[in-house]
């Protein structure tokens, strides 16, 4: 492995020349506002030959690497501004300012704007500031809106790629309720990865950037926030969060508080074809509760111009409650056989402890230093409470506790250097993990389980990205070294403990032709199991339903292939995915009682699938559509009732977001979203559908915000499928109280973001746990 590194690091060196006197500059807007995405064209005087062209990058920087000695005019262009030109009378350009362009069509005036979406070096960026996005409410109300993201009560998802890294301003986002306490007027742009390099963990699959508009301001700023949400019972939210300024201190902290209360309705029919075909028909309403406190803490220095050190220490508290009761008619071989009146009463606590410091800074005028360092602590409780009335095996009452403790140690350190025409990232990420877990059944039904898991993950990764041209290459190795072991009762389990030793490549390029962009990629990752999936435990759902996880789950190998293009406002992407050990729920008979099922988990050798996602976002006058069409098929192939099954049904998913900005600053939003019958693993989901609406404005300069939404409309969002095993089927119908209307009121003051700067470490570990 070290030849490897060595020999990866002498080559990427020998590619480059000397560097010679570049020719540099800074290209902003009226307001001072970074222009990225611009075309810079140096020519020679006066024939104008077109001697090279450069991109700016996000901050609006751009650079001539050897330059034509020829050049003396460079001419920039860019949607919505006017052309300009200016004469080379030195290397450094400075701060060149472009001016927004106004064309008069009859009697209207049409003002350039900024394009809202953009795709350059395989990142496809979403610009909020100073667009209608900026006016939404909170983030997850922005990441709606962006190309190949799906909201779902919260959960984030990317179309072929699962759930992302997040970050905010280089911090990891740990808690996905941080996006519902982020203002959308405080969000510059969404950057969305969909080929990770090697910097990031192998089984990162996607990453969103969440960069916010730049601080302004001394003293003290913060901003209060709270929401009412009605649907079948009331919900509420409260956020107040300050931050204290002063030349190179940066001091921040705030509170936030949820209190969620829903009724959950569903009916499921479980259908096992042993001996004897058992039928439980059942149907619940339950009403849940849940409560969540954040507090958050910390400060940051500003060392120099170039370097910044930090501390943030982040408490989460959270409590839930539940009444699950279920009546459940039993037949076998289509007559009655029993009648079960079942109640479960669910209470648990869970508290995390999270500190992170970090520095960053640059050594020397050329090498970049990122370090991160990570302590996590977390302990949950679960109490269950069942009472079941049978009539065919009288009444049983059944107590069981689950808890969990865990401990995490981590640290990342990234080192970026110039080389060439490029630059040259690597560094070593290493995390240890202590979990503890334990199940314990009063009545003895099941057995009691006391188990505990340790993994050591230490990784090193190089990359190096390079303009050639007008393309842009990156290419990376991660290694991966993770010993796990697994322990029950404190004994060592040898078949369950193993030491894995892995290499990931990535590779992608990103090329322009004129108006049109593309991006094509490839990158190897993997996927380790949840702990909580490794549990040895096997857990009571009810008389006829257990679950159990399964700790010799293997890690699973995916190998995917990527393809984006991009066309002013409309995005094309397709992707194929290959994954060796693909980990799927599973069902199967609980020994050899044919009448109890287990929902588990286990390794398949192998899963495919492909998929392709249009979107289309122009802007037509009050009107700002985006439009998303996507399209996946799985190749999969499973035994139901002793034959082979096919699970290809493909998934057909459109989403139509519409917002048209009113008279007397009011902005109204319509959108729908739906989607077909589909296979995903050895599940049919269910045709969905659903309806969202909502009004907005603001006041006081756009320091005060207040909205009103409706979700869910017509009350037709379900979470519904078919699960099939080899012997049974389970078809659940589920209402998750979607139909809401929720008002939100936001009031800023001396408007502020902190300046911290730290990006965790050992975030996959964080994810698992």
């Amino acid at each position: 492995m070290k030849r490897l590194i060595i020999s990866l690091f002498l080559t990427i060196y020998a590619l480059g020349g000397v560097v010679g006197q570049n020719i540099t500059g800074c290209l902003v807007d009226d307001n001072k506002a970074p222009i990225p995405y611009a075309n810079v064209v140096l020519l020679s005087l006066p024939d104008s030959i077109f001697l090279g062209g450069v991109v700016t990058d996000d901050s609006g920087y751009f650079c001539f690497e050897k330059p034509d000695s020829r050049g003396k005019l460079v001419r920039i262009s860019s949607i919505g501004y006017e052309t300009a030109e200016f004469l080379l009378t030195k290397k450094e350009l400075g701060t060149l300012i472009l001016k927004t362009a106004t064309m008069m069509l009859d009697e209207a005036v049409v003002v350039g704007r900024r394009p809202t979406y953009s795709l350059k070096q395989g990142t496809l960026t979403t610009n909020v500031e100073n667009t209608l996005l900026s006016s939404l409410g909170t983030a997850n109300d922005v990441l709606k809106r962006v190309p190949g993201l799906q909201i779902n009560d919260g959960d984030v998802t990317v179309f072929g790629k699962g759930t992302p890294l997040i970050y905010i301003n280089g911090r990891q986002v740990r808690d996905l309720s941080e996006l519902e306490q982020l203002n959308s007027k405080e969000i510059a742009k969404v950057e969305l990865i969909t080929n990770p390099g090697a910097e990031y963990d192998a089984e990162v699959k996607a990453v969103l950037r969440i960069k916010t508009v730049k601080p302004v301001g001394e003293g003290i700023g913060g901003s209060v926030r709270t929401a009412l949400q009605k649907g079948e019972l009331w919900s509420n939210n409260q956020q107040v969060a300050l931050n204290y300024r002063k030349q190179k201190l940066d001091i921040f902290g705030s509170l936030y508080y949820d209190k969620k209360r829903r009724i959950e309705k569903q009916e499921d029919l479980q259908t096992v074809y042993a001996d004897q075909v058992l039928e439980i028909n059942g149907k619940s309403r339950s009403p849940l509760s849940l409560d969540y406190i954040q507090g958050e803490g910390g400060l940051n220095y500003q060392l120099d111009d170039k370097s910044s050190v930090g501390l943030r220490y982040t408490i989460n508290h959270s409590s839930s409650k539940s009444s699950v009761p279920d009546n459940y008619e039993v037949k076998l071989d289509g007559a009655p056989y029993d009648h079960l009146d079942f109640m479960n009463r669910m209470n648990g606590d869970g508290d995390t402890h999270k500190v992170n410091a970090y520095y960053t800074g640059m050594w020397g005028s050329k090498l970049g230093v990122d370090l991160n360092i990570d302590w996590l602590y977390g302990d949950s409780e679960s109490n269950q409470n069942i009472t079941e009335h049978s009539t065919a095996e009288g009444e049983q009452t059944v107590h069981a506790r689950s808890a969990s403790r865990n401990n995490l140690y981590a640290g990342k350190l990234v080192f970026s250097y110039p080389v060439a025409k490029g630059t040259l990232k690597f560094g070593p990420e290493v995390s240890f993990t202590n979990r503890h877990s334990s199940y314990v059944n009063k009545e003895q039904i099941l057995e009691d389980s006391h188990s505990k898991a340790t993994s050591d993950n230490q990784s090193v990764f190089i990359s190096y990205d390079v303009p050639i041209n007008k393309a842009y290459l990156s290419a990376g190795l991660r290694y991966e070294h993770v010993s796990f072991a697994y322990y029950e009762e404190d004994i060592k389990q040898e078949e369950q403990s193993k030491d894995y030793n892995n290499i990931f490549p990535s590779l992608s390029i990103f090329f322009p032709v004129k108006e049109w962009q593309f991006s094509l990629g490839y990158a190897a990752r993997t996927k380790r199991p949840t702990y909580s999936a490794l549990r040895s435990d096997i857990q009571y759902a009810n008389r006829y339903t257990y679950e159990r996880g399964n700790p010799s789950l293997q890690p699973e190998t995916e190998h995917n292939i990527s393809f984006q293009t991009m066309y002013k406002y409309v995005q094309f992407s397709i992707y194929y995915s290959y994954t060796k050990d693909a980990i799927l729920s599973v069902t199967y008979p609980y020994k050899e009682d044919n009448l109890v099922t287990v929902f588990g988990i286990e390794n398949i050798s192998k899963w495919q699938a492909y998929g392709a996602s249009l979107s289309v976002a122009p802007k037509i006058g009050i009107w700002e559509p985006i439009w998303n069409f996507e399209f996946m098929r799985q190749v999969l192939e499973g035994k139901y009732l002793g034959k082979q099954k096919h699970f290809n049904r493909p998934a057909i998913a459109a989403s139509l977001t519409n917002q048209l900005r009113l008279p007397w600053g009011l902005i109204f939003s319509a959108d729908i979203s739906c989607s077909n019958k589909y296979h995903s693993g050895y599940v049919l989901n269910k045709a969905n559908m659903w309806v969202d609406c909502g009004l907005r404005k603001a006041f006081l300069g756009g320091a005060l915000n207040v909205s009103l939404q409706a979700n869910d409309i017509f009350a037709s969002m379900r979470n519904s499928f078919i699960n099939y095993g080899e012997i049974m089927t389970f078809d659940k119908w589920n209402y998750n109280d979607s139909r809401q209307v929720r008002l939100r009121v936001s009031y800023r003051f001396n408007a502020s973001r902190s300046k911290y700067k730290g990006t965790g470490a050992g975030e996959d570990e964080k994810a698992r746990l």
